[in-house]
């Protein structure tokens, strides 16, 4: 889906852009304003790639500390602070959509790795895809997280399909 391919883009940029500017917490309407002026510029405005960019923007940005702690474990000798912004933001989306967006971990996955091979460098994405594989490999019960539930829904009227 080449819509949600480029929701992803402008969801990873969300993330680069508030990991760089806020440390703490921060309100949804923030967020969502931040992701509202990514989608508009890549051109994201099916209704639900627009939803889904939403839901993912916010879902990895609440949870960032709890997705931070597992790739954290699982990055045994890269402290989190060396692992670049770009690649953490990567992770926390890759996280979030296997976990609680019900997206197949193969697809969360081989969209991380071509988004990290394309934004940052091949070396970043062989980091990615073996953090990620191993989170799906022997994810930690506690880090399980609640599955979303319930009708994705446009947020923004007037949106088509």
């Amino acid at each position: 889906m080449v819509s949600r391919h480029r929701a992803r883009i402008a969801v990873m940029e969300t993330l680069y852009q508030l990991d760089s500017m806020f440390q703490g917490n921060i309100g949804v309407s923030t967020v969502e304003s931040l992701c509202t002026e990514a989608l508009e510029r890549h051109g994201v405005t099916k209704c639900d790639s627009v939803a889904f960019g939403y839901t993912l923007a916010r879902s990895s940005w609440e949870h960032r500390r709890e997705t931070d702690r597992v790739i954290a474990d699982l990055s045994r000798r890269w402290a989190l602070h060396r692992i670049g912004r770009l690649e953490r933001a990567i992770m926390r989306m890759a996280l979030e959509e296997m976990w609680r967006l019900d997206i197949p971990p193969r697809v969360a996955i081989n969209e991380a790795v071509e988004l990290t091979k394309k934004y940052a460098s091949d070396e970043a994405a062989a980091f990615v895809n073996g953090i990620l594989g191993a989170c799906v490999e022997g994810r930690p019960a506690e880090h399980a997280g609640p599955k979303r539930t319930g009708p994705r829904r446009c947020s923004r009227e007037g949106e088509g399909s």
